[in-house]
Protein backbone atom coordinates (compact mmCIF):
# COMPACT_ATOMS: atom_id res chain seq x y z
CA UNK A 1 0.00 0.00 0.00
CA UNK A 2 1.69 3.33 -1.08
CA UNK A 3 1.17 6.66 0.13
CA UNK A 4 -1.94 7.98 -1.61
CA UNK A 5 -3.59 4.33 -1.33
CA UNK A 6 -3.26 4.97 2.79
CA UNK A 7 -4.98 8.43 2.17
CA UNK A 8 -7.86 7.20 -0.26
CA UNK A 9 -8.11 4.11 2.48
CA UNK A 10 -7.96 6.60 5.30
CA UNK A 11 -10.12 9.11 3.63
CA UNK A 12 -12.89 6.10 2.80
CA UNK A 13 -12.88 5.86 6.41
CA UNK A 14 -13.66 9.26 7.48
CA UNK A 15 -16.43 9.50 5.07
CA UNK A 16 -18.16 5.82 6.49
CA UNK A 17 -18.39 6.67 9.10
CA UNK A 18 -15.49 5.07 10.58
CA UNK A 19 -12.87 7.06 13.02
CA UNK A 20 -9.83 7.31 11.25
CA UNK A 21 -7.95 10.51 10.27
CA UNK A 22 -4.71 12.05 9.00
CA UNK A 23 -5.73 15.05 10.11
CA UNK A 24 -8.29 16.67 12.83
CA UNK A 25 -11.48 15.81 11.32
CA UNK A 26 -13.50 19.27 9.88
CA UNK A 27 -16.51 18.50 11.89
CA UNK A 28 -15.39 18.04 16.05
CA UNK A 29 -17.20 16.53 18.43
CA UNK A 30 -16.45 17.31 21.57
CA UNK A 31 -17.91 13.71 23.33
CA UNK A 32 -15.30 11.72 20.92
CA UNK A 33 -12.12 10.60 22.66
CA UNK A 34 -9.33 11.38 20.63
CA UNK A 35 -6.19 9.11 19.97
CA UNK A 36 -3.15 10.49 18.33
CA UNK A 37 -0.75 7.57 17.12
CA UNK A 38 2.48 8.68 16.40
CA UNK A 39 4.39 5.37 14.57
CA UNK A 40 7.90 4.34 14.76
CA UNK A 41 10.80 5.28 12.86
CA UNK A 42 10.76 2.90 10.08
CA UNK A 43 7.76 4.10 8.97
CA UNK A 44 8.97 7.74 8.36
CA UNK A 45 12.02 6.55 6.95
CA UNK A 46 10.93 3.78 4.49
CA UNK A 47 7.08 4.72 3.82
CA UNK A 48 3.85 2.32 5.14
CA UNK A 49 5.38 -0.33 3.45
CA UNK A 50 8.04 -0.53 5.60
CA UNK A 51 9.46 -4.40 6.70
CA UNK A 52 12.76 -4.75 9.50
CA UNK A 53 14.86 -7.68 8.90
CA UNK A 54 15.06 -8.13 12.35
CA UNK A 55 11.01 -7.63 13.41
CA UNK A 56 9.50 -8.16 10.00
CA UNK A 57 6.66 -5.64 8.19
CA UNK A 58 5.20 -2.72 10.24
CA UNK A 59 1.38 -3.37 10.16
CA UNK A 60 1.05 0.50 11.06
CA UNK A 61 -2.83 0.40 9.14
CA UNK A 62 -3.77 -2.96 11.07
CA UNK A 63 -2.66 -0.91 13.98
CA UNK A 64 -4.84 2.07 13.39
CA UNK A 65 -7.35 -0.33 12.24
CA UNK A 66 -7.33 -1.92 15.08
CA UNK A 67 -7.65 0.97 17.47
CA UNK A 68 -10.57 2.70 15.79
CA UNK A 69 -12.06 -0.79 16.39
CA UNK A 70 -12.66 0.17 19.96
CA UNK A 71 -14.85 3.43 19.40
CA UNK A 72 -11.67 6.05 19.18
CA UNK A 73 -11.31 8.91 16.90
CA UNK A 74 -7.61 8.18 15.68
CA UNK A 75 -5.06 10.37 14.05
CA UNK A 76 -2.48 9.24 12.54
CA UNK A 77 0.01 10.74 9.16
CA UNK A 78 3.08 8.53 7.32
CA UNK A 79 6.04 11.92 8.79
CA UNK A 80 8.02 12.90 6.17
CA UNK A 81 11.31 11.30 5.75
CA UNK A 82 13.93 13.54 7.14
CA UNK A 83 10.88 15.02 10.40
CA UNK A 84 12.42 16.85 13.12
CA UNK A 85 11.03 15.31 15.93
CA UNK A 86 10.84 18.31 18.08
CA UNK A 87 8.74 20.30 14.82
CA UNK A 88 6.55 17.74 14.77
CA UNK A 89 5.93 17.49 18.30
CA UNK A 90 4.83 21.05 17.73
CA UNK A 91 2.43 20.30 15.11
CA UNK A 92 0.67 18.18 17.79
CA UNK A 93 0.80 20.80 20.07
CA UNK A 94 -1.79 22.90 17.58
CA UNK A 95 -3.68 20.20 16.85
CA UNK A 96 -4.58 19.60 20.49
CA UNK A 97 -5.22 23.11 21.28
CA UNK A 98 -7.43 23.16 18.67
CA UNK A 99 -8.90 20.17 20.33
CA UNK A 100 -9.49 22.38 23.29
CA UNK A 101 -10.96 25.27 21.46
CA UNK A 102 -13.47 23.21 20.71
CA UNK A 103 -14.32 21.85 24.40
CA UNK A 104 -13.19 18.69 24.28
CA UNK A 105 -11.65 17.40 27.85
CA UNK A 106 -7.94 17.08 27.88
CA UNK A 107 -8.65 13.54 29.84
CA UNK A 108 -10.20 12.68 26.15
CA UNK A 109 -6.95 13.50 24.30
CA UNK A 110 -4.68 10.80 24.18
CA UNK A 111 -1.15 10.34 22.40
CA UNK A 112 0.35 7.01 21.57
CA UNK A 113 4.09 7.16 20.78
CA UNK A 114 5.67 4.21 19.47
CA UNK A 115 9.63 4.10 19.54
CA UNK A 116 10.61 7.24 17.52
CA UNK A 117 6.65 7.96 17.72
CA UNK A 118 7.51 7.31 21.52
CA UNK A 119 10.31 10.42 21.55
CA UNK A 120 7.91 12.90 19.80
CA UNK A 121 5.90 11.87 22.86
CA UNK A 122 7.73 13.59 25.09
CA UNK A 123 9.19 16.17 23.28
CA UNK A 124 5.08 16.81 23.37
CA UNK A 125 4.53 16.48 27.13
CA UNK A 126 7.44 19.12 27.34
CA UNK A 127 5.78 21.42 25.11
CA UNK A 128 2.33 20.83 26.50
CA UNK A 129 3.00 21.12 30.41
CA UNK A 130 -0.95 19.75 31.05
CA UNK A 131 -0.67 16.87 33.44
CA UNK A 132 -3.87 15.72 32.27
CA UNK A 133 -3.18 14.65 28.98
CA UNK A 134 -2.85 11.33 28.41
CA UNK A 135 0.35 9.42 26.98
CA UNK A 136 1.36 6.24 25.94
CA UNK A 137 5.43 5.67 25.33
CA UNK A 138 5.93 2.00 23.38
CA UNK A 139 9.13 1.01 23.39
CA UNK A 140 11.42 4.20 24.13
CA UNK A 141 14.03 4.20 27.34
CA UNK A 142 17.11 3.06 26.86
CA UNK A 143 19.96 4.57 28.41
CA UNK A 144 20.50 7.27 26.00
CA UNK A 145 17.13 8.36 25.65
CA UNK A 146 16.21 8.75 30.06
CA UNK A 147 19.53 10.71 30.03
CA UNK A 148 18.50 13.14 27.09
CA UNK A 149 15.11 13.21 28.78
CA UNK A 150 16.08 13.64 32.08
CA UNK A 151 16.75 17.09 31.84
CA UNK A 152 13.78 17.90 31.45
CA UNK A 153 12.24 15.10 34.11
CA UNK A 154 9.96 17.55 36.20
CA UNK A 155 8.83 19.65 33.37
CA UNK A 156 7.61 16.50 31.36
CA UNK A 157 3.98 16.77 32.17
CA UNK A 158 0.89 14.39 31.92
CA UNK A 159 -0.38 10.83 32.55
CA UNK A 160 2.00 8.59 31.31
CA UNK A 161 1.28 4.50 30.55
CA UNK A 162 4.71 3.49 29.64
CA UNK A 163 5.11 0.19 27.81
CA UNK A 164 7.69 -2.57 26.91
CA UNK A 165 8.87 -5.78 26.01
CA UNK A 166 11.44 -7.37 28.35
CA UNK A 167 13.67 -9.01 25.61
CA UNK A 168 13.65 -5.18 24.11
CA UNK A 169 16.78 -3.32 24.58
CA UNK A 170 14.38 -0.06 25.00
CA UNK A 171 13.54 -1.00 28.79
CA UNK A 172 10.86 0.66 32.16
CA UNK A 173 10.50 4.24 31.66
CA UNK A 174 10.05 4.37 35.71
CA UNK A 175 12.90 6.44 36.64
CA UNK A 176 11.92 9.17 33.99
CA UNK A 177 8.13 9.28 34.63
CA UNK A 178 7.16 8.12 37.98
CA UNK A 179 7.79 11.50 39.28
CA UNK A 180 5.05 13.46 41.45
CA UNK A 181 6.37 16.75 39.25
CA UNK A 182 3.74 17.99 37.36
CA UNK A 183 2.23 14.41 36.32
CA UNK A 184 -1.74 12.88 37.10
CA UNK A 185 -0.48 9.32 36.88
CA UNK A 186 1.99 6.62 35.61
CA UNK A 187 1.52 3.07 34.81
CA UNK A 188 3.90 0.65 33.50
CA UNK A 189 3.41 -2.57 31.75
CA UNK A 190 6.21 -5.29 31.01
CA UNK A 191 5.47 -7.39 28.53
CA UNK A 192 6.84 -10.82 28.26
CA UNK A 193 6.61 -11.72 24.28
CA UNK A 194 10.48 -12.42 23.34
CA UNK A 195 9.85 -10.65 20.58
CA UNK A 196 12.09 -7.69 21.25
CA UNK A 197 11.32 -4.24 19.54
CA UNK A 198 9.04 -6.13 17.60
CA UNK A 199 6.33 -6.14 19.62
CA UNK A 200 5.06 -2.94 18.55
CA UNK A 201 5.24 -3.88 15.06
CA UNK A 202 1.79 -5.46 15.22
CA UNK A 203 -1.18 -4.67 16.55
CA UNK A 204 -1.11 -7.45 19.57
CA UNK A 205 -3.37 -8.13 21.95
CA UNK A 206 -0.64 -7.79 24.86
CA UNK A 207 -0.50 -4.60 24.07
CA UNK A 208 -3.21 -3.29 22.80
CA UNK A 209 -5.85 -4.31 25.17
CA UNK A 210 -3.98 -2.38 28.28
CA UNK A 211 -3.74 0.23 26.45
CA UNK A 212 -7.49 0.32 25.47
CA UNK A 213 -8.23 -0.09 28.60
CA UNK A 214 -6.09 2.46 30.41
CA UNK A 215 -7.14 5.29 27.59
CA UNK A 216 -11.09 4.40 28.59
CA UNK A 217 -10.87 4.00 32.30
CA UNK A 218 -7.57 5.77 33.81
CA UNK A 219 -8.82 9.41 34.66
Amino acid sequence: MNRFTLFVFLSWHSLTGQSIQTSLPKTIDSEKTYVFYLHGGIIQDEGIDATSTYFGKYEYTKILETLKNYNLEVISERRPKGTIELEYAKKVSAQINTLMRHSVPVERIIVVGASQGAWITLELANIKKNSKIKYAILGLCNDYNVNYFSKYKNELCGNFLSIYERSDQKKSCETLLNSPFCKSGFKEIALNMGNDHGFLYKPYDEWVLPLVDWIKNEN
